[in-house]
């Protein structure tokens, strides 16, 4: 007799989130439309009051949805959605931009920091050389739609350039070729789960997933120059990526 593996099953509040979504989808919901009672949705789930009142909170936290005390669950409008591959070193700027949309930065801090093991490691540094961190939250239209944490050698940026523009780094970086080395990047993607500090910056819950690309940035000559740690609302942002058979 074979055994076969059994795929680890997936936390009952995605599950009930996935049925949700679906619902939304394929139920004929419009924007404005008022959701049945909680007491039949949960049954229309098949998940108890409790449960559903968690996705909801979810739902809510990610403006999907908007509850209002006394008198319903309403349907909102449907934020804006970037659907893009990542085959293309692009800043978000970038990729906003292609979209014609203008994101804000907020509570953008520029500081200095001693190297922690992974980014020393990333970099091709010694632990506890400088570096020049830079962290900000991205705006669309007054929602948040990611969280930025990107790091460079102290000195391979002017302090000032990077103070006084309102920018990512990477965006820096890529709008200024001919000052600085930039050539290709090495990205991981993975979902995850934010931090508290993250978590509030974006404004979801913390069992809310979040799209994950820590990302290596090299010169021409291999060498690293740019890492960088970024969260992206998923309700907001599609990341693909096109595969061709090798010829």
């Amino acid at each position: 007799m074979i055994a076969t593996a059994t795929a680890p099953s997936r936390p009952r509040y995605v599950q009930i989130e996935e049925s949700l979504h679906a619902l939304l989808e394929t139920g004929g919901y419009r924007p404005g439309d008022k959701l049945p009672p909680e007491p039949e949705l949960a049954q229309q789930l098949g998940v108890s009051r409790a449960t559903l009142r968690e996705a909801l909170r979810s739902f809510e936290q990610q403006g999907i949805i908007n509850r209002k005390q006394g008198v319903g669950t309403f349907v909102n409008l449907r934020p804006p959605y970037i659907e893009s591959g990542l085959e293309s070193l692009e800043s978000i700027e970038m990729l906003l931009a292609s979209r014609q949309i203008l994101p804000t930065f907020l509570q953008r801090t520029v500081c200095t920091e001693a190297a922690l093991p992974k980014a020393a490691q990333r970099l091709s540094i010694d632990e506890g050389e400088p570096l020049t961190v830079v962290t900000s939250t991205v705006t669309v239209a007054g929602s948040p739609v990611a969280y930025l944490l990107e790091v460079t050698p102290e000195g391979f940026v002017e302090a000032a350039a990077i103070q006084s523009a309102a920018t990512s780094l990477l965006h820096l970086l890529l709008d200024n070729r001919e000052s600085y080395d930039i050539a290709y990047a090495v990205a991981h993607i993975a979902p995850v789960h934010g931090t508290e500090a993250i978590c509030g910056a974006l404004g979801v819950g913390g069992q809310t997933p979040l799209f994950f690309v820590e990302q290596t940035v090299y010169s021409a000559a291999h060498q690293p120059r740019f890492y960088s740690r970024n969260y992206y609302v998923p309700n907001f942002f599609d990341f693909h990526i096109i595969r061709k058979r090798e010829i």
